[in-house]
């Protein structure tokens, strides 16, 4: 199940899948969090770490960004796979020094077994390691299981996340209707400020220099943010389109992101008008909203 074929993923999400096998109950549990690229952690019982590489492959085959933690745990059923062995010859040499340090300090009363047993290394307890292979189908269907639960976890998530997207990118498209709407009387109003300072630098008895005639000529041109409203109607056409899609735009909306807080923050700077000021205050919450989201996107 890839992440194209089903839609845009969150990078956070949770999995879980349990299946009874002749040998015990295997449990395979997927967790992950934001990661800049794809980080798989395993964590496996003792005697299936040779089928990491097909765990980690398998995995792979779903999720393309996060760090993933898998674990996976066996409830063995059969008590026989677990021995009780003695070393005899050290039980032995224990034994023989109990009765010589008995003797040698006069202490009275038997060395029993309960005095050996409770000595170092007397009694080891192994278990026999898992048959990885025989135990690799049930733990193959199990973590495909598993995956799938994930995925669908982090597809709900993920469009959450797209919800929110759109509504920002609405909201910025909103701001900047009302900018263009308002433009026109903010660069008329401009116009009047300039005609008045032009009379006051160039009437009767001006003393303005040429730098002061420069600067107030630069004005009304400073204050035209048209190209600008054009580029970002562009960039929100383009997360538009990529909202739409189902490949993955993480790190792509991470870096339109930036393009539009670029625009945004140079019409913050040549705007002089305090109504469209703050329309561009919100447009650029807007944007920080969004970035803040692509981090958390597939």
């Amino acid at each position: 199940m890839s992440a194209t074929a089903n839609g845009l993923q969150s990078m956070t999400g949770y999995g879980r899948a349990t299946k009874r096998t002749v040998v015990g109950t295997i449990t395979v549990e997927l967790r992950s969090t934001n990661h800049r690229y794809l980080e798989v952690d395993q964590r496996l019982p003792n005697g299936l770490s040779t089928l990491q590489e097909r765990i980690g492959q398998l995995i792979r085959a779903g999720v393309h960004r996060g760090r993933v933690e898998a674990v996976i745990a066996i409830q063995d059923n059969r008590v026989e796979r677990r021995r009780v062995t003695f070393d005899e010859t050290l039980l032995a040499r224990y034994h023989q020094t109990l009765l010589e340090l008995r003797g040698r300090f006069g202490l009275k009363g038997p060395v029993t077994l309960e005095h050996l047993l409770a000595l170092p290394h007397a009694v080891m307890v192994s278990e026999e390691k898992l048959p990885a292979e025989q135990m690799w189908e049930a733990l193959e269907q199990t973590a495909k299981d598993a995956l799938q639960d994930f995925i669908r976890a982090r597809r709900r998530e993920g469009a959450k996340l797209i919800a929110d997207l759109r509504r920002q990118a609405q909201a910025i498209e909103q701001h900047v209707r009302a900018i263009r709407q308002r433009l026109p009387k903010a660069l008329e109003e401009q116009r009047q400020r300039l005609r008045e300072q032009l009379k006051t630098l160039l009437g009767p008895g001006a003393t303005g220099s040429m730098a002061q005639l420069k600067q107030a000529a630069s004005l009304v041109q400073e204050a035209d943010i048209h190209e600008e409203l054009v580029r970002l109607e562009s960039h929100l056409a383009y997360v538009r389109q990529m909202l739409a899609g189902s490949q993955l735009i993480g790190k792509r909306l991470d870096f339109i992101g930036q393009e539009l807080m670029r625009e945004a923050n140079t019409m913050g700077a040549k705007v002089n008008d305090p109504q469209a000021a703050q329309h561009v205050v919100e447009v650029k919450s807007c944007i920080e909203k969004i970035r803040e989201q692509a981090q958390n996107l597939e």
